[in-house]
């Protein structure tokens, strides 16, 4: 059986970054923060994975979780219940398979939409949320694409 991607998943937010993994994290981090997003904390899963389970062929990963106060607002009055679904994760990760930095991002606003996690009769709310998530996460992707080069102290 062939599964397709839902909508949040297909229309995830990617780039590659040309810069050292270390360097990438703190400018992915700074990037979001400049669009107002308050970092909710910044951690790293491949030396979670090597501290406690002892594995260490992990490639290096980041979790940057982020919150902005209007889609945390607009989240709340839909259902408080939502905010177990927020905050924002963007992943900062590199493979084995290439040389770049991948910069990846699921939206939570369209996972609760394709998840039927909000109440039957706010479909517009929900709709609106997945809008202004759309903008606020464009305007940081679109950041870091044009800043990349400076990512890199000199």
């Amino acid at each position: 059986m062939t599964r397709s991607a839902t909508p949040t998943a297909e229309e995830a937010l990617h780039t590659t970054l040309d810069v050292p993994f270390e360097d990438a994290v703190p400018f992915v981090q700074l990037e979001h923060e400049l669009a107002d997003f308050e970092t909710v904390k910044v951690t790293r899963l491949d030396s979670m994975i090597e501290g406690m389970l002892g594995e260490d062929d992990v490639e290096r990963t980041a979790l940057i979780v982020v919150c902005h106060p209007e889609i945390a607002r607009d989240a709340l009055a839909i259902d408080p219940t939502l905010a177990g679904l927020l905050p924002c994760t963007t992943v900062v990760y590199e493979t084995a398979t290439d040389d770049g930095v991948h910069v990846h991002h699921v939206s939570a606003t369209k996972a609760i939409r394709d998840l039927g996690c909000a109440p039957g009769d706010c479909d517009e709310e929900v709709e609106d949320l997945i809008a202004l998530t759309g903008e606020r996460m464009t305007d940081v992707w679109e950041n870091i694409e044009r800043h990349s080069a400076s990512a890199t102290p000199e």
